[in-house]
């Protein structure tokens, strides 16, 4: 095997530094679904059920607005340094979560919990795109796709068992061992050196950039649920969307150090796999949402059934990244194996659209497998968009990588949803009991029952119709991301680190973080 460059680290530190940088972004990793789980005991025992969705929501809104910010300053002020800072405030917040007393204070420590969240991921790419040549670096981005897949298996049972055995505010506790371990590797082994010119911080941009974010994600996650599309609240935020965006870009225009590069997107990787990125963390995030209620709903299966059936996916995912990383290591290519997850990725969903009363488990499972190949995107679009660019913009092109996919899963649950909701009002609101609504169906599997049996047979099958819906359009939608990935360059893998590319292509000397 070909031994790791890290510039300046030898081949030990390398590992050390990998080892933190895999911590930091399991931290981040098991908060997406841990927490989930501890849902229910939290709104017992602050007593604000209405207002729990806050929880998440407020995560969300922070961790993907500022995830952008932490490339452009990463790039800066180097890697180690932007790692720890997003690591002790991912853990401040951590440690005043659970201290909350009220909904509102959890709220408020969530979102600065995901200020330090929003750069977990984005700084763990970064990190292994300076100490790891280009070829090799595909093998270790498939071991972070293993970190996530396992958090995606473990999160929801340790936080079940946290909250039913302790209280749900070990949830957050936990975080700090796990946590300082991260920033002690970190600190020990991450001494990448940075470019010594200096810069100027965009900080109208990074403003302007996190207020259009933060709406986008509230009209997401809030349109179609929590209120109206065309209430007051989500028109409001679409507007400061629309008047944001428009000022960033004219901000980013303007100014000679801009916070996102409006030029990467000339760049026709970049360009493709922010799009590509978008599209498959909305249909990933899709997938994984409704496959569990389709099992509840139409099958009548128990919970154990349902969660044991998410194993295969993350099988699928975990496996086909491991395999892609360890092909494009020996390749040097990333295209061909693209294409290739797609092809069977959408074949799988496909397959899930057909799904009926009759299916069995064995089917689901690997229509499910087949689906969770899009784990074989992850290493290989992360690789080839820091293979675009030069080593001073690895930090800024990982945080968009990283950003692109958080957008995708906010607007996909949005998405998906309009579309489940509206086939089933469409199917049952003239033939629902007075004062049922056609989408609480979903969330009460029990209820069916309590139907007289031919009514059951009308919602049963309006919800399958509803699913085949759902399912279907994740087709479409990846039939649209492989067309884009057909279109990617296929460059060769270089054979250099980012921090020695960055080192040979910068004019001014470079910088120890000490």
């Amino acid at each position: 095997m070909p031994e790791p460059t890290g510039g300046s680290l030898d081949g030990r530190m390398v590992y050390v530094a990998f080892a933190g940088l895999g911590l930091s972004m399991l931290l981040g990793a098991v908060d997406q679904t841990i927490v989930a789980t501890a849902l229910p005991s939290i709104a017992t025992d602050l007593g604000s059920l209405d207002q729990v969705f806050w929880v998440v929501t407020a995560y969300l809104i922070t961790s993907t607005a500022v995830t952008p910010l932490y490339g452009k300053l990463s790039d800066i002020y180097g890697r180690r340094r932007l790692t720890q800072a997003a690591i002790l405030v991912f853990l401040v917040g951590s440690v005043l979560s659970g201290l909350s007393q009220s909904m509102l204070q959890l709220a408020l420590f969530r979102g600065l919990q995901g200020i330090g969240g929003g750069g977990l991921m984005a700084m763990a790419m970064a990190g292994i795109g300076d100490i790891f040549t280009t070829r090799e670096r595909g093998k270790y981005m498939s071991y972070l796709q293993l970190v996530n897949g396992g958090a995606i298996m473990i999160g929801p049972l340790f936080g079940g068992f946290l909250a039913d055995q302790f209280t749900w505010r070990w949830i957050f506790y936990i975080n700090l061992p796990l946590g300082l371990l991260a920033f002690g590797l970190v600190q020990v082994a991450l001494d990448v050196p940075v470019p010594g010119k200096s810069h100027r911080i965009d900080y109208g941009g990074a403003g302007l950039l996190v207020i259009a974010v933060s709406a986008l994600v509230a009209v997401s996650s809030w349109g179609g649920s929590r209120y109206a599309w065309t209430s007051p609240t989500i028109l409001s935020l679409t507007v400061i969307t629309v008047v944001g965006t428009a000022l960033f870009l004219v901000q980013e225009r303007r100014t000679v150090e801009p916070m996102v590069s409006l030029d990467l997107f000339r760049n026709r990787s970049v360009l493709l796999i922010t799009v590509l990125s978008v599209l498959l963390g909305g249909v990933m995030l899709g997938v994984v949402n409704y496959i569990p209620i389709f099992m509840k709903t139409v099958l009548g299966e128990s919970g154990v059934n349902t969660g044991a059936l998410l194993i295969p996916f993350t099988l699928g995912s975990i496996g086909s990244a491991i395999l892609a990383g360890q092909l494009m290591s020996h390749l040097g290519r990333y295209k061909s194996l693209t294409v290739a997850g797609l092809v069977v990725t959408t074949i799988g969903c496909y397959l899930l659209s057909t799904m009926g009363t009759e299916v069995s488990l064995l089917q689901t499972a690997i229509y499910m497998f087949m689906t969770g190949t899009i784990g074989m995107t992850g290493p290989t679009l992360a690789t080839a968009i820091q293979n675009a660019v030069s080593g001073d913009d690895i930090g800024e092109v990982s945080s968009l990588y990283s950003f692109a996919r958080n957008l995708g899963e906010a607007l996909g649950v949005s998405a998906f949803g309009i579309v489940f909701n509206r086939r089933v009002t469409a199917e049952l609101r003239d033939v629902l009991p007075a004062g049922t609504s056609p989408r609480s169906i979903s969330q009460s599997p029990k209820a069916i029952h309590q139907f007289p049996p031919q009514l059951q047979q009308q919602v049963v099958q309006a919800l399958v119709d509803a699913f085949h819906d759902v399912f279907l359009v994740g087709a479409l939608l990846l039939v649209a991301a492989l067309v884009a990935s057909l279109a990617l360059p296929n460059h060769d893998l270089k054979e250099e680190s980012g921090a020695e590319r960055r080192a040979t292509t910068s004019d001014a000397p470079a910088e120890s973080e000490d």
